[in-house]
């Protein structure tokens, strides 16, 4: 059963969830192996300790090593990450953070055509 997300993930558990995503369910020392001990153990630990407390990961403790999975897809996590930058920093307005990009120079101009062409086929969609 899937926990209720808690809290977001900072940018060093991000990274846990990348390699336990690209895995089919990940052990502490192949994290390390991975992470290729850029961290010690212990701060190894206390990431899969607080992504399993958020609800973002499960441990299966049947095995040894335990074996850590994902609760929430890539999709969902990136999902809750937008929404939240949103609410943050624009306050919920999708149109207030494109319309910034677009002001600040932060799309270029394959972008630009691509947003046409995605607003395009939403207009088409709602008919």
């Amino acid at each position: 059963m899937e926990k209720e997300k808690s809290s977001r993930i900072t940018e060093s558990e991000w990274q846990i969830m990348e390699l336990v995503w690209n895995s089919s369910g990940i052990t502490q020392p192949q994290l390390m192996e991975l992470l290729e001990n850029k961290w010690n153990k212990n701060t190894v630990h206390t990431f899969l300790k607080r992504l399993c407390d958020k609800g973002y990961l499960q441990v299966v403790k049947e095995v040894s090593p335990h074996r850590y999975t994902p609760l929430i897809s890539r999709a969902d996590c990136e999902k809750e990450e937008r929404r939240s930058f949103l609410e943050r920093i624009y306050q919920g307005s999708a149109s207030r953070m494109v319309a910034s990009l677009v002001r600040d120079g932060g799309l270029t101009k394959k972008e630009v055509n691509e947003l046409r062409r995605l607003l395009e086929k939403i207009e088409e969609e709602k008919g």
